[in-house]
């Protein structure tokens, strides 16, 4: 909290912060965090997904934590579901697609913007359009653990094809998920200055142990504990991600049966 503190403190004041805190406020009940950010951080991070806007450009990353599957998902499917019936997403995208949207749209109308998912690939490469960990890294939401963090790497990680990364928030450990990124595409900050993430893994030992679990089953929770979270998934919430996208249909059955089924046991009585 108290690193969180001074990181306001040293940006207050910006503009993209101003809109980050805007976002942040508007979307807090829902179960989503804002954090600022612009390409010129991210860019010097990322070497294989660029961000092609001006590198002052203002930007907003944003998670979701535990209570937008636990209290907002039901009455999104109770409410707004049926507006958008049609659509293939996951049904926990489509939840954070509508709420961000709507806030951006509600708080900033006359503003030019890129609104950027977690899921959209570039058309013709099929990368992701942007490194989400890499642009929470950025704007200081978590730290993204990578082998490159690690000193002496343990014997046996050089025959591995691929070690992927892990972030790490000093908030929720790992109980959350990238959702999005937002461009304001002609709003240009010259005065946010960067503060590196959190790293809220003291030592190389824990670093290690993290990418270890994470890369041999990440369905292992362990990993999401590396630090004491605010927040934790529910058993539910821990079995739809576990869970991979495609073979989420009877567990989105579920979800919807029993949402509706409270709203009408609610108007009955």
């Amino acid at each position: 909290k108290q690193w969180y503190q001074r990181r306001v403190a040293i940006t207050a004041g910006t503009v993209t912060v101003k809109i980050a805190t805007q976002l942040d406020k508007h979307l807090k009940s829902y179960g989503f965090d804002v954090a600022p950010f612009i390409p010129e951080w991210y860019n010097s991070m990322s070497s294989v997904v660029k961000m092609e806007y001006h590198p002052k450009t203002a930007c907003v990353v944003i998670i979701s934590n535990a209570k937008l599957f636990d209290e907002t998902l039901p009455n999104y499917i109770k409410e707004s579901l049926k507006d958008d019936e049609n659509s293939t997403k996951d049904i926990i995208d489509k939840c954070a697609a509508f709420y961000i949207k709507n806030a951006v749209k509600e708080l900033f109308p006359e503003e030019k913007t890129d609104i950027i998912f977690d899921y959209d690939l570039q058309a013709s490469s099929r990368l992701p359009k942007i490194n989400m960990q890499t642009a929470g890294h950025a704007a200081g939401l978590a730290y993204y653990y990578q082998v490159k963090d690690i000193k002496n790497p343990p014997p046996g990680w050089e025959h591995k094809s691929k070690m992927y990364g892990c972030s790490i928030s000093p908030k929720y450990g790992g109980w959350f998920a990238y959702r999005a990124v937002v461009v304001f595409k002609d709003i240009q900050d010259d005065e946010i200055e960067y503060l590196s993430p959190y790293d809220s893994l003291d030592d190389q030992s824990k670093k290690i142990e993290l990418l270890d679990i994470f890369n041999s089953d990440w369905k292992d929770i362990r990993w999401r504990d590396a630090v004491t979270a605010l927040q934790r998934y529910s058993q539910e919430q821990i079995e739809y991600f576990n869970t991979l996208p495609t073979q989420r249909q009877d567990l989105t059955e579920s979800l919807i049966t029993s949402a509706l089924s409270d709203e009408a046991s609610r108007k009955s009585q």
